[in-house]
């Protein structure tokens, strides 16, 4: 009889994810402790090599055809990344790292997930890198889905699908500057400090910092949105 695998604890809010591959603390051994100082710069995802983060905190980034660059999502303790270039073996997309602050992370060899004996030995791992990597690529279509719509309603539904990750919760951790937070939703950040700053006076949002947002009736945010997607699709 086969026992069940189960998942580690993981905070996951759409795009800011910790603990997602944390049973690879379990052969940090067989890596190499880096330390990263906190960077201006991104770093070009690779083919060679994939990192798990012991403590700091990491940025995801994809540069479209003009240039720009677009925040995908956020790395920290316990997170594996770059894996996605690895099992690929592409370097051709376009994504980058931010290190974001002091990060201490281990550094694998690509060789040792295409390794046969790896795999066997540890089924448990390579498990939880592919749950793991299925559920940043499920979380990234969420956004792709959000931009959709029109800069309120790409807010409204950003901040209601933090609050279903969260239970429902009216009161969730969000790990995020606004600029970031603008990128992620595509928006001018002039245009993001104009949403919020309806939504304090619709008495819909009590709270916004880049730590934690909190709401006050998730029923008027629900309204809004309604009226939003009505307005924009007749």
């Amino acid at each position: 009889m086969t026992a069940e695998i189960q998942m580690p604890q993981q905070h996951i809010a759409i795009i800011s994810h910790s603990g997602l591959h944390e049973p690879w603390r379990e052969i940090v051994h067989m890596g190499t402790h880096l330390v990263f100082p906190r960077s201006h710069y991104n770093h070009q995802a690779t083919t060679d090599c994939f990192y798990f983060i012991d403590k700091g905190r990491v940025r995801l980034t994809y540069t479209n055809a003009a240039g720009e660059d677009h925040v995908a999502m956020f790395f920290g303790k316990g997170c594996i990344f770059n894996e996605t270039s690895v099992i690929t073996g592409d370097e051709a997309t376009m994504a980058c790292f931010r290190v974001l602050e002091r990060t201490e992370a281990y550094r694998f060899p690509s060789s040792l997930i295409h390794d046969a004996e790896f795999a066997r030995q540890y089924p448990h791992l390579i498990l939880n890198m592919l749950r793991g990597t299925a559920t940043k690529f499920s979380n990234l279509f969420s956004v792709s889905f959000l931009i959709k719509h029109g800069t309120l309603a790409r807010v409204c539904r950003f901040l209601r699908q933090l609050s279903r990750s969260h239970n429902n919760a009216k009161a969730f951790p969000l790990d995020m500057t606004q600029l970031e937070l603008a990128s992620v939703l595509d928006i001018h950040r002039v245009s993001l400090f104009r949403c919020l700053q309806q939504l304090r006076e619709l008495g819909i949002l009590v709270r916004f910092s880049r730590h934690e947002i909190e709401l006050s009736e998730l029923d008027q945010l629900e309204k809004l949105l309604e009226e939003q997607e009505e307005a924009e699709w007749g």
